[in-house]
């Protein structure tokens, strides 16, 4: 690592599911440039264990509650930095899920997100400064058996561009990843590099220089890659007949 390395001297640093994973290798580069880093993980044993091998704080506790987000917030302190990557993932086919097991990706993934961003809101709005980065996955472009983990990646992705126009005003950026690495929720026989190859990217958007807001990158293995949603332009079609329809459809799909 050079010199000129960006680094992150009096800055504190909040990472969620940081025990393992994508989540530790953050918070160790975060360390390593300097940032105060507070680890959080629903792991009591893993999460602990990893900040004595860091030298870093750890707070224990289920960021899917109110409550448990909140008492992070509360218990970390002021925050300039905030790397919500805690989140789960397995395998079902659709027609096998149950509503239990889709409801509980949606709270690991989406509302864990969303509890530990609100919760962080007002101190950064009170400081006008703040740098926050979600996690979503490049499964949002479709991926057989994980339709339940896939739906809440992608409002976070959704509502990470939302966030971003809301705290601009206040100094807050937002940016999402879309993280390739090798950890335990990877699917069997991945090929995924190691995951502190996505750490670095994910540091540069946590930094004061960095004025990118509303963004989603995939990272990973020496990659990046920006994730756009776009629009076509408008095909006219006579909205009082089907055949014009089905022609404007054929129209779009063949460009």
């Amino acid at each position: 690592m050079t010199e000129d390395e960006p680094r992150f001297d009096g800055r504190a640093a909040l990472v969620t599911g940081a025990a393992r994973g994508l989540g530790r290798a953050y918070a160790e580069l975060l360390a390593a440039r300097g940032a105060r880093v507070i680890l959080n993980d629903i792991d009591h044993d893993a999460v602990h264990a990893t900040a004595v091998e860091l030298g870093v704080m750890a707070i224990a506790a289920d960021i899917s509650s109110e409550a448990g987000a909140r008492s992070v917030i509360e218990q970390a302190g002021p925050i300039d930095v905030l790397v919500a990557n805690a989140g789960v993932s397995w395998h079902r086919d659709f027609a096998e899920m149950t509503t239990s097991e889709f409801d509980d990706a949606l709270r690991h993934n989406l509302t864990s997100t969303f509890h530990v961003v609100r919760a962080a809101w007002s101190l950064m709005t009170a400081a006008h400064y703040g740098r926050i980065v979600t996690t979503a996955s490049g499964g949002i472009f479709g991926i057989a058996g994980r339709a339940h983990y896939v739906a809440a990646k992608g409002a976070v992705f959704a509502m990470t561009k939302t966030l971003a126009i809301e705290g601009e005003p206040h100094g807050i950026h937002l940016n999402c990843v879309l993280p390739w690495g090798s950890t335990r929720l990877a699917r069997e026989g991945s090929t995924a590099p190691p995951a502190g190859e996505a750490a670095a990217a994910v540091a540069w958007l946590c930094h004061e220089q960095c004025a990118i807001t509303g963004e989603a990158f995939t990272v990973g293995g020496g990659k990046i890659a920006r994730v756009v949603l776009e629009r076509s332009s408008a095909v006219p079609a006579d909205p009082t007949r089907i055949a014009a329809q089905r022609a404007a459809f054929s129209r779009l799909m063949t460009g």
